[in-house]
Order: structure tokens, then C-alpha cells, then sequence
């Protein structure tokens, strides 16, 4: 039976994005050389013979996926595509079962993967295995974990704590991929059967002789059709595009089953930052730089810029009170932990998007005069969408409510902006900021009056399965 062209285009992006994946398992034998290095110089602890296992199992499933990939065959690709992610599966497993690392969402990585290959039933068999290898992951895990914050549990009883928010996340993911499977499949359908069209379209306009179009108006007709299907075509890879943007989206609200205050933050951010942006190009500052595009990649990247903090433990993230300095320094990782996995991001915007999204995470907690961290970097050294970033975050974790402190008020947070132009902040997003003030204040109380219900009722949700937090109560809300 021969082989069509949309045959030929899917068996392509098979081999594709089965090299990606190849390239991913590769890099992805860093991850147990690097807790070699971070268990000899002390900053960790991960046991030599584990992060042993975790290489060889990367080497092997790599090498053999390389080789299977060099065959033409149709039927090693499909061999290649299975194997590939069940690999992934496999490596995320290993790094859950052990609990060195926190693992949540990110046995969402090879379902989504899954996407890029436009099988519905393929997503749906990889989001189902990913579901229950996690669960055997949490299972295993229960066995190691007995001591927390409010006493001693038993193995059982933890695993049952923290399986419903597995659950919750499976439920999700299950549902954005199936529905993204199910769409990219029909959108590139769609686009094949389009682009025969207007092949088609060409090969008449090449057969008729001149003498067929003795007329302008027939030859204003074809012209019109070609420049309608080329139309649907740009719309259709803006479809493809918005899609990426909302997996993100859905990424951040999963990550509201970690952090209690982190889906708000993330969105706070985002809006905070696009309204700076304006109000430097609007007074005449990175003109150029701050173009619509660009303002609309920072915007959606500030909603990553935390990520790193699903690799930080939950009683940290979501300690009630201050921290100690030990606690400190480990939340102080979460830069560069978000930059590392940004990196298994697949391109947004032709790339463009991950680096503004990594710049984000990594640099956000820098300040201008250098006192900030991780690196400790100053002025332009600094990339201009963690500069606004940084004011941005700033902004609303102070006039918002967190787990160590109660908000303070806008007029309270302009001061604070005041001293710290020049210092902490840029002189003239500092400016910017204090510019805003009258449209924070209304920005600020539109969040907490929409928002008030729903955090009320996740709270409620919280203080369930964290007893810890039944201390915490929202600042206006005390019986």
C-alpha cells in the first residue's frame, strides 16, 4: 500500500521527535552525576550506588533508543517511539521512588511529551502507566518516610495524605492531554488537507495556459484563494502556539496543589509585570525592547517563575512563620532548580519564550546593586525581564498575605520601592512602579475581591491534610 504525504509527515515527526527524546535521556544521566558532586562537596545526600543505578539505566535506554533510531524502518521508529516513553516514565520513577528529590507534576513530563506525536490513544495509555508508576513511587516512598512536621506517622497513613492530590493532578492531566492529543491531531489534518488545496491551487494556476485567464478578474480570484488558505494557515499555527501557552497556564494551577499561594503569586506577577512594562515604554524606556510581543512573553513567562519551588519541600514552601537560616538557604536553590527544569520545556514563539522564561527563574531574586542572589549580579549584568520581574514579585508579596506575615498596605510598599531605587530595584522601574500607584491600589483590590472566595475555600481544602496550617488565618477573616 503506498505511502501518502500525511503518512510521510506523521512518520517524520515520529522520527523527530523520537531524536528529541533521545537527546533528552542523554542529558538526562547529568541529573545522578550531579548528585555525586552535590553529595561530595555536602550540599546533599544521595547514596553513590543509587545515583549509580539512575546513570547506567539513563545510558542504556539512551544508547539503545540511538540505535533503533538510525533504522529508516516505520515499524524500529514506532519501537523507538514506545521505548522512548516508557524511558521517561522509568527515569522520573527512579528519581520519585527514592524521595532524594521532591517529585509531583513532573510525572507529567512524558504524557505531555506524548502530545508532540498526535496518538490519542498513545497519550492516554503514557498519562494512565505515569499514574500508576507515581503511585507505586509514593508507595515505595511511604516505606522511608515516618517523621514529619507534626509527629510520627505511620507509612500508610502518609501515602494515603498525599495520594488524593495525585489524584487531582492525574484527573487534570488526563484531560488537557487527551483534549490536546485529540486537537493537534485534527488541526494538523486539517492543515495537510490545506496545504493539498493549495498545492492544488498552484498546479491549475501552472496547467491553464495564459489564454484561460483573459481576464483580470479571474486571475484577482485565484489570488484571493491562495492568500485566504495562507491565512488559515498562520491562523492555524497561532492555534498551535496558543495551545503550548495553555499547557503552561494548566502547569501553574497544578503547581496550586504545592504552594498555597502560588497559583495567585504567579498570576499577581504577571500582571503586575505587564503593567510595568508599559509604564517604562510609555515614559520612554526600552522603546525598542518592549515591543507588544515582547510584553506579552514576559507576562506569560512571569507565571514560571517560581517553578523552582517544586523542588523545595512542602514544609518549607509552605512553613507558617519565618524561616530559620538553614531553611533560608535551601529555599535560596529555587532559581536555579526552575532554570533546570525550563529546560525540558519544548520551544514556545521559535524558543524565544524559554529564554525569557529561564532568565526569569534564574534571575529573579537578583537586585541592582548586587546584594541578591544566586549569583549576586548587578545593574544591566541583570536581563531587563528579571529586572522587572524582581519588582514585580517584590510588589506583591508585600501587599499580599503569606504564610510568615500579614500584607502591608500599597502606600506602605511605595516607600519601600522609594528607598529602594537605585539599590534593590532599577531607578526607573522603581519609578514606574511608584508611577502605578493609584492603578495597584486598584489592581490589588480587584485580586482580593474576586479571589477571596475560591483561597477561602482552597485553605479550607489545605488545612485538611496540613494541620500545621490551622494556625493561619487570613487577615480579616478571624472569628
Amino acid at each position: 500500500m503506498p505511502i501518502t504525504e500525511e503518512d510521510s509527515f506523521f512518520i517524520e515527526n515520529i522520527v523527530n521527535i523520537n531524536k528529541t527524546i533521545d537527546k533528552i535521556l542523554f542529558h538526562a544521566s547529568m541529573v545522578p552525576i550531579l548528585f555525586i558532586l552535590l553529595t561530595y562537596v555536602g550540599v546533599w545526600y544521595v547514596p553513590t550506588s543509587y545515583a549509580i543505578i539512575v546513570f547506567v539505566y539513563t545510558q542504556i535506554v539512551a544508547t539503545v533508543c540511538r540505535i533503533l533510531n538510525r533504522s529508516l524502518s516505520k515499524t524500529v521508529q514506532y519501537v523507538s517511539m514506545y521505548l522512548g516513553l516508557i524511558a521517561i516514565s522509568g527515569f522520573v520513577f527512579l528519581l520519585g521512588m527514592k524521595g532524594v528529590i521532591v517529585i509531583t507534576i513532573s510525572w507529567a513530563f512524558a504524557p505531555f511529551i506524548s502530545c508532540f506525536y498526535y496518538n490519542r490513544r498513545l497519550t492516554r495509555i503514557t498519562t494512565i502507566i505515569n499514574f500508576l508508576l507515581t503511585l507505586l513511587a509514593y508507595w515505595l516512598r511511604s516505606s522511608a518516610v515516618t517523621i514529619v512536621i507534626n509527629g510520627i506517622k505511620s507509612p500508610l497513613r502518609w501515602f494515603v495524605e498525599n495520594v488524593p492530590g495525585v489524584i487531582i493532578e492525574f484527573i487534570f492531566v488526563f484531560l488537557v492531554t487527551d483534549f490536546l492529543s485529540k486537537r493537534t491531531y485534527a488541526t494538523f489534518r486539517r492543515l495537510m488537507s490545506i496545504n493539498a488545496d493549495k498545492d492544488g491551487a498552484y498546479k491549475r494556476l501552472n496547467e491553464k495556459t495564459l489564454e484561460q485567464f483573459n481576464t483580470n478578474k479571474e486571475l484577482q480570484e485565484k489570488n484571493e484563494y491562495i492568500e485566504k488558505l495562507n491565512s488559515e494557515l498562520n491562523s492555524r499555527n497561532a492555534g498551535l502556539t496558543e495551545n503550548l501557552h495553555r499547557v503552561i497556564e494548566f502547569g501553574v494551577k497544578c503547581f496550586g496543589n504545592f504552594d498555597l499561594f502560588g497559583v495567585q503569586h504567579n498570576y499577581h506577577a504577571g500582571k503586575y509585570v505587564e503593567e510595568i512594562c508599559k509604564k517604562l515604554r510609555a515614559e520612554g524606556h526600552y522603546v525598542e525592547e518592549l515591543t507588544d510581543e515582547k510584553i506579552q512573553q514576559f507576562m506569560h513567562s512571569a507565571l514560571l517563575h517560581d517553578i523552582g519551588k517544586a523542588r523545595i519541600p512542602q514544609s518549607i514552601v509552605n512553613k507558617v512563620g519565618k524561616y530559620t537560616d538553614e531553611e533560608y538557604q535551601i529555599m535560596k536553590n529555587h532559581p536555579m532548580e526552575g532554570r533546570k527544569l525550563l529546560e525540558a520545556l519544548p520551544p514556545v514563539d521559535e524558543g524565544r519564550f524559554n529564554v525569557i522564561a529561564k532568565e526569569m527563574a534564574l534571575y529573579h531574586h537578583e537586585r541592582w546593586d548586587g546584594s541578591g542572589y544566586p549569583y549576586g549580579i548587578s545593574g544591566l549584568s541583570i536581563p531587563l525581564c528579571a529586572r522587572v520581574m524582581a519588582a514585580a514579585d517584590v510588589l506583591d508579596a508585600l501587599i499580599s498575605p503569606r504564610l510568615y506575615k500579614d500584607p502591608i498596605t500599597v502606600e506602605e510598599a511605595m516607600k519601600i520601592f522609594e528607598e529602594g531605587k537605585g539599590t534593590l530595584f532599577e531607578p526607573c522601574i522603581a519609578d514606574a512602579v511608584l508611577g502605578l500607584k493609584d492603578d495597584i491600589i486598584i489592581i490589588d483590590r480587584d485580586f482580593k475581591t474576586y479571589e477571596a472566595a475560591d483561597f477561602a475555600d482552597n485553605l479550607e481544602l489545605w488545612q485538611k491534610y496540613h494541620p500545621e496550617l490551622k494556625k493561619f488565618k487570613l487577615k480579616g477573616k478571624e472569628k
